[in-house]
């Protein structure tokens, strides 16, 4: 069964790129690296005039192996440079595991 990490992050429109950047440069090698996988990265518009939310999707096999990749993120000093970078862009956010429905083909 894959489990899929689901963080949605909301920063000020003039924020977005700055932490897009700081997904692909830091983010991005921290996460592949301790054993996740990355899905997808989206986000919503500028141009509507309101806080932009920006969606990435991670996927692992199952809990066992989330637990090796958050040991592996902890001991790598990288993560804690994400975390902080990241908290000074956004306003906030959620951390969600989302599974496979039937709908969707998943059991």
């Amino acid at each position: 069964m894959t489990v899929y990490l689901v963080d949605t992050i909301e920063v000020a429109a003039d924020r977005l790129e700055a932490y897009l950047e700081l997904v692909e440069t830091v983010g991005v090698p921290v996460m592949t690296e301790a054993g996740a996988r990355l899905d997808r990265c989206t986000a919503t518009s500028v141009a509507l005039g309101e806080p932009v939310e920006i969606q990435i999707v991670w996927s692992f096999d199952d809990h066992g192996q989330w637990n090796e990749i958050r040991k592996n993120m902890v001991l790598d000093p990288r993560w804690y440079e994400y975390g902080r970078r990241g908290a000074s862009l956004r306003t906030g956010g959620t951390r969600r595991f989302h599974y496979p429905t039937p709908a969707a083909g998943g059991r």
